[in-house]
């Protein structure tokens, strides 16, 4: 074994030997378990992955560099930049992400080779590959477009040079070593101690050898060039940059010991249960691995060469796992993804150790066999944990916006380009939603819930309701469309429908109502719906049913007010005996509302129970949110008043 400070030359290669064959073989098949999933996971695309996606195709349509992306509690750049050109060749879909993942899932294996040979030797190396390659805590994220799997890929590649330089006294390595460190600013926030982990290796080394400090010199360089716009980006924007570490953090001494305590369940008990980074409470270790990583221990302890490799590797996983100990909802798998090299490396030697105990018993090179066999059965189980078991996870649907994605692969293939599609209950501006609709284009996509308002349009159109949320959705769009049922998403016990796909065709003359329709301030069209009671009592409850449409494209959001005048009017001297003021569709904003669309909201008007028998006006007006200047009436006439006399009603008497 290569000695981590004072490491031998690399012996010169004589073709492929059995080593060479096992990395060959592990890169295939953590290629293969990574990959498999792509026809099923094709329909899955997390909110977090989403928000990635939409930094690249800003990205693509307008091109530029910066360090970090605010949005979404803040995300390093590294990561959407990478997806770019997969999104650029793709389309915006969840395959175009994934497969950038899967990429660098695999990388990662060869990266960790590399690192191995470096600290371990060659064969040790190797089987470390091939742990990485099978561990299905890296094998489960691989399958996930976040930006923390760029992480292991670029540290280990950081290490792996850190270490190649001190053995070789190379400025060539240096320079690549300070260009990873440098880079590795941009992968994930928990990298920042990796980073600090090599510059105080660095910084011993440049105390006590003499011989390596202008390469030293050259490494630290390169890597202040590369990070500086990042920290220059914390320095003006540090709420941006420390937004998520800050949210999340746990520094209270009951919380760590806590967190400790979960931790040291998480290795063969009880793993994290988020169900998006594991499958919920699955180890860290599976039996067959855990035989190796304890023979790893055994051998990284036992062994005089190896010691100190035992303790870098121990600072090396401290600084992976102290993310997460630092931070709420421990174990937290993605806050610690760097865990998984130094976990893959202990895992080789002892394969390795295994190996060599067995080849001194028995003296024959089967005795490789053992810990190959181990691996694949690891292996084995991970594929199964993370295929069988986690993608029919009853959380996993909901989790990876399934409704949403199944539905725009059912719209794609099989809805024609020019009708508009629409989402409930869902707002235009969630990022699954903003992303795949490039991948529906032309079609127009909005969002609404029906829960508030509905949105109809004049033309044919699609709508996906969330039917398990949302049971009433398809009376109400029935009441002004002819509706049909193209897809349902059934669960095998009979429970209700999770998600429905409608096609509207809007039935004529449904929304003009029995009143005129008024418009204000040449914006905004709006028509009473349904007569309403020409008598109530105190205490009731009078629905107001407004079909409301644009006259022209809106720059500012607006609300509707509906009053109950007595005689005098509030503006003779007289009372304002209740009102009900609200947005107008607050979750589908009059800013992104399309032509040809009329949104359909119900507002309510309380009667007091203190209000007097007699006649009374019901008025409506239009006012510019959330409390700005109303809309004057241009239509049916201008008016004297900015409110619309709408009906008259009788209060009863009790």
């Amino acid at each position: 074994m290569q000695e981590i400070l004072e490491g031998a030359a690399p012996r010169p290669k004589r073709g492929l030997q059995a080593a060479d064959w096992l990395v060959i073989a592990a890169l295939l098949a953590g290629l293969f378990v990574r990959s498999a999933a792509f026809a099923t996971m094709d329909n899955m695309l997390h909110y977090d992955e989403a928000y990635d996606g939409l930094a690249s195709l800003s990205l693509l349509h307008s091109p530029r560099l910066t360090p970090f992306f605010p949005e979404n509690l803040g995300r390093e750049s590294g990561w959407p930049y990478l997806l770019t050109p997969f999104i650029a060749t793709f389309g915006a879909s969840p395959f175009a992400v994934r497969l950038a993942s899967v990429m660098v899932g695999t990388l990662t294996i060869a990266a960790v080779y590399a690192l191995g040979r470096e600290v371990q030797g060659k064969h040790a190396a190797a089987f470390s590959a091939a742990a990485l390659a099978l561990l299905y805590w890296h094998m489960h994220l691989s399958h996930l477009a976040l930006r923390a799997i760029l992480f292991p890929l670029v540290g280990t590649l950081a290490l792996a040079a850190l270490l190649r330089s001190h053995r070789t006294h190379r400025l060539r390595h240096w320079a690549a070593c300070g260009l990873a460190l440098g880079f590795l600013g941009y992968t994930y926030f928990a990298a920042y101690l990796w980073i600090l982990f090599a510059l105080a290796l660095i910084g011993w080394w440049f105390v006590r050898e003499r011989a390596d400090r202008r390469g030293i010199l050259l490494a630290l360089t390169l890597a202040a060039l590369v990070i500086a716009p990042m920290v220059a980006y914390a320095a003006v924007h540090p709420h941006d940059v420390l937004n998520r570490p800050s949210g999340v953090s746990a520094f209270n001494s009951q919380e760590i010991w806590r967190n400790l305590q979960l931790w040291a369940g998480a290795w063969l008990s009880k793993g994290d249960t988020n169900a998006e980074f594991n499958l919920p409470g699955r180890p860290i270790l599976d039996p067959w691995l855990a035989i190796l990583f304890l023979a790893g221990l055994l051998g990284l302890a036992a062994v005089a060469d190896w010691r100190r490799y035992t303790l870098w590797l121990a600072g090396l996983g401290l600084a992976s796992v102290l993310p997460s100990v630092l931070s709420t909802q421990a174990p937290h798998f993605l806050r610690a993804i760097g865990l998984t090299v130094p976990i893959a490396l202990v895992a080789g030697a002892g394969a390795r150790a295994v190996e060599r105990t067995l080849c001194r018993i028995i003296r024959t090179p089967l005795a490789a066999l053992l810990p190959l066999a181990l691996l694949v059965a690891t292996g084995a189980i991970a594929y199964r944990d993370f295929h069988v078991r986690w993608l029919s996870h009853p959380e996993v649907f909901v989790l990876m916006e399934g409704h949403i994605n199944q539905a725009i692969s059912f719209i794609k293939s099989s809805v024609p380009r020019d009708m508009p599609v629409y989402f409930s209950p869902f707002s235009p501006t969630h990022p699954v939603l903003q992303f795949r609709s490039a991948d529906l284009a032309p079609r127009h996509i909005g969002a609404f819930d029906s829960h508030y308002c509905q949105v109809m349009s004049d033309v044919p159109a699609i709508y996906v309701s969330l039917t398990m949320y949302e049971p009433e959705f398809q009376a109400a769009l029935s009441r002004w469309a002819d509706v049909t049922v193209l897809m349902q998403s059934r669960l095998p016990d009979g429970s209700p429908p999770r998600f429905t796909v409608y096609q509207a065709l809007p039935r004529p003359g449904a929304l003009q109502g029995q009143a005129p329709a008024i418009e204000f301030g040449g914006l905004l069209q709006v028509r009473s719906l349904e007569t309403l009671p020409a008598s109530v009592a105190p205490g009731d409850a009078l629905r107001v049913r407004l079909g409301i449409r644009a006259l022209q494209p809106l720059q500012r959001e607006y609300s509707v007010f509906v009053h109950l005048y007595g005689d005098p009017t509030p503006y003779e001297g007289g009372r304002l005996w209740t009102q009900g003021d609200s947005w107008i569709c607050a979750s589908y904003p009059t800013t992104a509302w399309s032509e040809g669309e009329t949104i359909v909201q119900d507002f309510a008007l309380p009667i007091p129970a203190d209000i007097p028998p007699g006649r009374y006006t019901v008025a409506l007006g239009v006012y510019e949110a959330p409390s700005g200047p109303r809309l004057p009436i241009t239509a049916p006439a201008p008016q004297q008043w900015d409110y619309y006399r709408l009906q008259e009603v009788q209060v009863e008497g009790r």
